[in-house]
């Protein structure tokens, strides 16, 4: 009969424990999804730094880049300006905080 009860208590946690959480949840907990590294990389195993209308061909950059300016393609141009940008970002200087005197009585 003890063996019962403990098999009938052991059930009932069971079941209220795995009531918590609905079955098409999934079985891992709540948080970031699980999301795959990017494989889009050149023969190398580098990541090519190339805009996304060039769709990885570096040849048609190399071709596009040989033209004079304003036969340039503007999606090259604004990517170029774009790197130069993220390689050298502008910064500026921080205020001295009003508030927070660097002096304490």
């Amino acid at each position: 009969m003890a063996v019962y009860k403990i098999i009938l208590f052991c059930s009932i946690v069971f079941a209220i424990s795995f009531a918590q959480r609905p079955f098409y949840a999934g079985l891992r907990p709540i948080g970031y999804p699980e999301v795959e590294p990017n494989v889009i990389t050149n023969k190398y195993g580098e990541n090519a730094d190339l805009p996304i209308e060039a769709k990885g061909d570096w040849n048609l950059i190399k071709r596009l880049s040989e033209l004079p300016d304003d036969k340039k393609p503007f999606w090259l141009l604004n990517w170029r300006h774009y790197n130069d940008i993220r390689k050298n970002p502008q910064t500026y200087p921080q205020r001295p905080n009003v508030f927070v005197d660097g002096n304490t009585a």
